[in-house]
């Protein structure tokens, strides 16, 4: 008899051990819920008590920045993390070097389309191996972006504040790559520019590795973004 399911979750942790065994829990795509923070708080709890018990979890940057932000999960501030870096340009026009039979400048331009974007790295991929025999790398543009669009970048596109979308859209119509073009551009104080910065890096959308300077992280995302303002 149980009084509740984790209760029962421990019982069933008790015959784990009993047999040596441990168990590892995979979380895809996590996101920032009641039923999670419900669930992370009984892991939690399981820890405390040296169950052989495991998790990973992958997900958006910003979602699991949410979670371990919860003062209920701080914990979570300690498991180890790996961001994962966008995809090797070489490794991705090797690739398509390789399943096309394609030179390196053909395939390298392919893979510039990608910058590094798992997703957008399949879809590539996908559409010039259906379209190899009667259309060029131009001809499958349209459909590259409407993938982007309807699977993507619509619904990054609705989660953004309008001051995110402000900033977003001055860097795609002016060119602009410095902090300080940009900023003076949108008349914002370095403090609150650097908030939106952090923002918009969270969520995937600017790479800011190099320093003093910001650029779209997300392949032809500044098409998308002046797409919008029409």
């Amino acid at each position: 008899p149980v009084t509740d399911v984790e209760d029962m979750v421990a019982k069933m942790l008790d015959q784990i051990r009993k047999q040596g065994m441990r168990l590892l829990i995979t979380i895809d795509e996590v996101v920032y819920s009641e039923q999670m923070k419900v669930f992370v708080s009984a892991f939690q709890i399981f820890m405390r008590q040296d169950y052989p018990i495991f998790l990973l979890m992958t997900g958006l940057y910003e979602n699991i920045y949410e979670l371990q932000n919860d003062k209920s999960l701080t914990f979570l501030y300690r498991a180890p993390k790996i961001i994962l870096e966008p995809l090797s340009l070489t490794a991705v026009c090797q690739h398509y070097m390789d399943i096309f039979r394609l030179d390196k400048e053909s395939a390298g331009k392919m893979a510039t389309l990608t910058r590094g974007y798992p997703f957008a790295f399949q879809v590539l991929g996908y559409l010039y191996w259906d379209n190899r025999e009667d259309h060029t790398l131009e001809d499958i543009m349209p459909e590259y972006d409407q993938y982007l669009d309807e699977y993507v970048y619509s619904k990054i596109w609705a989660e953004l504040s309008p001051k995110d979308k402000e900033i977003l859209s001055v860097i795609s119509e002016s060119g602009y790559q410095s902090v300080k073009d940009i900023r003076e551009k949108l008349d914002m104080k370095p403090e609150l520019f650097s908030v939106y910065r952090d923002r918009l890096k969270r969520k995937g959308v600017i790479d800011t590795r190099q320093y003093g300077k910001i650029a779209m992280a997300l392949p032809r995302f500044e098409e998308y973004v002046k797409n919008r303002l029409y």
